[in-house]
Order: C-alpha cells, then structure tokens, then sequence
C-alpha cells in the first residue's frame, strides 16, 4: 500500500465539525424540507455517529460529507487513523457507515452527488480503488490532544458512473402554476425516486 502526503501540517477537528455542520444545513434545507421528506436529525447523538448516519429519514438514512468541490470528483476515506504513530490503524467511514445514502455536497453551489450507499456500489469501489492513489491527509487535532491521520481517495464521478445521482435545487427555475422552485436532478441521468435502488443505477 502506497501513500501520499497532501498538505503537511495539522487540523483542529472542532473546525473541520463546523464545516460539515454547513453541508448538514444545506441538507435539510434543499433536500429533506423541500422535498417534504420527514426525518430526524441524529447528528449529535453517539450511537449513530459511531456508524456514520447524520439523518433518518422516511425513506432512509443519510450520510452526509462537506467536501465536493465541483470538480466532478469525490473523497473516499478509507482510513480514519492510517499513522501508527498516533495510534492502531482504523478503518474510515467508507467501512464503518451503516447510511443508505452518501450525499456528498458542495458549500458553494449547493450542489449534492447522491450515492445509494449499497453492497453493490461498495464491492464495485473495491474492484477499481487501487487505480487510484492513497493520500494521507493532514493531522487532525481533538479537543483533548489526540492526534490521528485519515487517508482517502479522490474518485472521479466518470469512474462511478451509474451509480450516483447530482442533486441540485435552482430557485430561478420556477414553472407556471408553481410556488416553489424545481429541484433539478441528473444523474449518469438517474431519476431521483430511483435513488434507493438496490440495483445499479443505469443511464
């Protein structure tokens, strides 16, 4: 296994917590509410975090990860500790999560990459990971001093492609007869209902 360093230096995880409560926001705002989707917000609660869900939903529950940056890629963290300096290696949430749906978001357009998060969409990621590399991210910093190293992978979107949704609500798009603004979906051009199959998704 062979690993790259991205930026060197550290990060205060209470920081990279305030970050991901703004995608969590932007979540129940564009998705879950206007979508009229009941749901309960668990975020804060220890028993789901310890398994990676932010929302339960009536048809789901999610995950939710602050870090799409338009690029048509997405980050896979595969370790949460990867250093056995700061300790035994532990696997990241890619692993650990137990949400049927990955929604990976961007805090400048809004815009949401949805993933059924299925036994089949996770044995194809391991059939092509290796084809692209392992970067150790920088070292997170906990309240109480403990230090740990995740590393994740960057997946281009056309490497996955059948397997994720784009999700984005456009305000200015406002047909006749409407009040509310529609929420514009493609997807390897998936339908949205569709986005709890258990089957792959297919363009």
């Amino acid at each position: 296994m062979i690993i790259k360093q991205t930026t060197i230096g550290t990060t205060d995880f209470k920081q990279d917590i305030k970050r991901g409560k703004l995608g969590e926001l932007i979540f129940k705002d564009d998705f879950l509410e206007f979508l009229g989707i009941q749901y309960e917000d668990v975020t804060g609660r220890q028993q789901f975090q310890a398994i990676d869900q932010d929302f339960i939903g009536s048809i789901g529950t999610y995950e939710i990860k602050t870090n799409y940056k338009d690029d048509d890629r997405i980050i896979i963290e595969e370790f949460t500790n990867v250093d056995k300096t700061y300790g035994p290696e532990s696997a990241g949430w890619f692993y650990k999560s137990k949400a049927d749906v990955l929604v990976c978001i961007s805090k400048k357009t809004r815009m949401m990459i949805l993933i059924p998060f299925t036994p089949a969409f996770k044995e194809y990621y391991e059939t092509i990971k290796d084809n692209y590399e392992l970067y150790k991210n920088r070292v997170s910093i906990g309240s109480n001093g403990r230090k740990w190293q995740s590393a994740f992978r960057r997946m281009p979107l056309e490497a996955i492609n059948g397997y994720y949704a784009k999700y984005q609500k456009i305000p200015e798009l406002v047909p006749i007869g409407k009040t509310q603004p529609t929420p514009c979906v493609t997807s390897s051009q998936a339908a949205l209902p569709n986005i709890f199959d258990t089957t792959r998704m297919i363009p």
